[in-house]
């Protein structure tokens, strides 16, 4: 295969300053997404920052264009090896593409404001509606968007054959699939000019078409040769079915390098809008087929292996796979405790997205608490509302390290169903369970949950039962950062306890300390009048006023 002119290549050194802003350019790309939400059409503002996001953009890309993946903490480029510095915006902006199930974004060259401006529109609309109707890639097919491209992998740039009867290199020329035989360069190679080959001019024309009876003859390759360019539906179904069991044979002789070229030209026609509707399924049946059992096993080993550098391929193929790939990559996930392959592992499920979500909720009634775990903690990331009813149930696990799980895994999803169920947790008899509720839904900024926590702080408890109970919903508070719950904190401050004041005293101070995270203009000036204060509550309130520091004090200039 030709080598790719842009993979992983050093940047020239003008390239430098441009890739160093490309956080900042990003950043803009998310200002645009907001203003378009926030700003009327007409608004002066609005089409500024639009503007200013596209000229970003088209200053980011190189002679290819510009193309990102979309991971779950962030951005990076696809083809170079600069960092995208994961700021609060890029999170912000990789959640808002995550969350529509965008996995790769490209921008080719020659991208049009109007192409831009159709797009920004698109992410604008909720996500829920835009998966249930086709997801992004048919969207912006269907608004003729051409220069912005959605989880799309050009998987004839990788899946080269020459009807000529060259040589076709498998992708894998430098990571070597299956470490089988090769050139001597090292490199894999699928050998062409077979008769299969020749029944084909170089115009592609058909010059003698091998009859039925005789195609059991072919090996898989030349098989497949003939495939990719039949269209009458008898001989493809015919032909189709041969190649199930000659690519098994690949499988039990372990030719992966071989069937993992197959296995990419299978989805190629799966994809042909130029194919019948019957070929479009036959080809996707041969292909989960192919790819199931023991070459997804071997899929899998190089995903867990930290050198191999064509993960995105290989998650595209176990996309594929849907339901096999959940119950083939669990067991791993359980056994693994190697944090990169577990890593890995995650992503190939959460690249899955919303298909995979009907087998990972008939694991979580699986008897391995290991395997519920998992299942519940890959539901958590996926943050799909259609697993709330089955982690609903989990959370009442048997097992405690099950429940902490998926209490997490309920904060993430949230909405609210998610919170009702947390917030019924709050009185449940085990404290970790009941800690872990109040820590998660602090982490998640849950404000839903803001009123219960000011009940918890505030309720009597004579005993001190609940005492790291009220601190741990003081600092959930503090995370969520409403200033609705300041008045309620001051009046805790404020209000004199005659009975075990000591204890009530440690939860003043660190009410003081939320206080001072909800900052505010009634936030500040409680602290300034407390802090004139002798004793514990006026040094803890003027160390939260120095802590402010210069914002605090530019706030009142």
């Amino acid at each position: 295969m030709p080598e790719r002119k842009n993979s992983k290549r050093p940047v020239a050194t003008s390239d430098d300053g441009m890739l160093k802003g490309g956080g900042m350019a990003l950043a803009e790309l998310h200002k645009a997404l907001k203003a378009l939400a926030f700003y009327p059409e007409s608004h002066p503002l609005r089409e500024e920052i639009l503007r200013r996001a596209y000229q970003s953009i088209k200053g980011l890309m190189i002679e290819s264009g510009l193309s990102l993946v979309v991971h779950r903490n962030g951005l990076s480029f696809a083809d170079r090896d600069e960092k995208i510095e994961s700021s609060r915006m890029i999170l912000s902006l990789a959640k808002e593409l995550f969350t529509r199930e965008i996995q790769r974004l490209s921008f080719l060259p020659d991208l049009t404001y109007a192409d831009f401006l159709a797009f920004l529109t698109l992410l604008a609309q909720e996500p829920q509606r835009l998966i249930a109707e086709g997801g992004v890639a048919r969207f912006l097919s269907q608004a003729g968007v051409t220069t912005i491209v959605a989880n799309e992998i050009n998987i004839s740039a990788v899946f080269t054959k020459r009807a000529s009867g060259g040589p076709a290199e498998t992708l894998f020329s430098d990571e070597g699939l299956a470490g089988g035989g090769g050139d001597a360069g090292g490199r894999s190679v699928v050998k062409a000019g077979t008769a299969a080959d020749a029944a084909w001019g170089e115009a592609g024309d058909v010059v003698d078409q091998p009859p039925l009876d005789r195609l059991d003859e072919l090996t898989a390759q030349e098989l497949f040769s003939l495939l990719e360019k039949e269209f009458d539906e008898t001989r493809y179904v015919r032909m189709a079915n041969l190649l199930e069991g000659k690519g098994n044979s690949l499988k039990e002789e372990g030719d992966f390098d071989q069937l993992f070229l197959i296995l990419l030209g299978l989805l190629n026609q799966n994809a042909d809008a130029t194919r019948s509707e019957q070929q479009r399924n036959v080809s996707l049946r041969t292909f989960q087929y192919l790819a199931g059992g023991m070459m997804l096993e071997h899929l899998l080993d190089h995903l867990e292996d930290e050198s191999f550098k064509q993960k995105e391929i290989v998650y595209l193929l176990l996309h594929h796979l849907g339901k096999e790939t959940v119950e083939a990559v669990i067991p791993r996930l359980v056994a693994s405790d190697c944090q990169f392959a577990r890593k890995a592992l995650t992503t190939a499920l959460l690249r899955l997205g919303s298909p995979a979500v009907p087998a990972l909720l008939t694991l979580l009634t699986d008897g391995n608490w290991q395997v519920v775990r998992a299942a519940a903690s890959v539901l958590g990331e996926m943050r799909n509302r259609d697993a709330v009813k089955g982690l609903a149930l989990t959370a009442y696990h048997a097992d405690t390290r099950v429940r902490l799980e998926a209490i997490r895994a309920l904060a993430e999803i949230g909405g609210r169903e998610a919170t009702m169920v947390l917030l019924d947790l709050f009185r449940d008899q085990n404290k970790a369970i009941r800690r872990q509720v109040i820590l998660w839904l602090g982490v998640t900024r849950n404000e839903s949950a803001l009123q219960p926590l000011l009940d918890l702080v505030m309720e009597r408890d004579f005993a001190g039962k609940n005492l790291t109970l009220k601190k741990e919903a003081l600092l959930a508070i503090g995370r969520i950062n409403d200033s609705r719950a300041t008045e309620t904190l001051i009046r805790l401050v404020e209000k004199r306890r005659f009975l075990f004041p000591g204890r009530w005293e440690e939860l003043k101070l660190l009410a003081l300390e939320t206080i001072g995270r909800l900052e505010g203009k009634v936030a500040q000036d409680f602290l300034r009048k407390t802090a004139l204060r002798s004793g514990r509550i006026g040094q803890a309130s003027e160390a939260v006023l120095q802590n402010l520091g210069e914002g605090a004090r530019g706030e009142n200039e």
